[in-house]
């Protein structure tokens, strides 16, 4: 939530004294709207996972099409693409909200386990998908293209699995 919006919702319940409790207690209904207001930020959080889980499969689609149809250099594309959740144009999505403060793996990123911004692909599965689509470039016979597409394919499989939203 922006941050002028909280800091309006703040002032709106300081000016019409909602924020008044008795006995050190915080008023129920103050408690009840912020917790429902953890849950549109939870919800926001689940929404990007499958945001970002509808552009790998975007890609994922893309690489597929282009590996039965034989164009392989268009399917490796895809398949780097697939490695970098998206291109440059979600990539610059990425950086605004890096830049506003927004790390959805945090931790992960603290651990070295994701690069900044990145929700879903982590650095393993990125390296792995990348060598994948190098392997299909450098593929020269059909066995070692089904190879790369199935190391692709078993990189993306768990990433693409539907998640609930919270």
């Amino acid at each position: 939530m922006p941050k002028k919006t909280l800091v309006l919702l703040a002032a709106l319940l300081l000016a019409t004294g909602a924020w008044t409790a008795q006995a050190q207690e915080t008023l129920p209904s103050l408690v009840a709207s912020y917790d429902d207001l953890a849950d549109v930020i939870l919800s926001v959080r689940s929404m990007e996972a499958n945001l970002v889980r509808t552009v790998l499969a975007g890609h994922y689609n893309a690489a597929e099409a282009y590996f039965q149809n034989g164009l392989f250099d268009a399917a490796a594309a895809q398949m780097a693409l697939f490695a970098n959740e998206g291109d440059n144009a979600v990539g610059g999505v990425r950086k605004r909200l890096l830049e506003g403060g927004h790390h959805y793996n945090a931790e992960g990123e603290e651990q070295g386990a994701f690069e900044p911004g990145y929700v879903l692909v982590d650095r393993k599965a990125k390296k792995a998908a990348l060598d994948a689509s190098a392997a299909l470039r450098q593929a020269g016979r059909d066995e070692e293209r089904q190879q790369a597409w199935d190391a692709f394919a078993a990189v993306a499989a768990p990433l693409l699995e539907p998640k609930p939203m919270m």
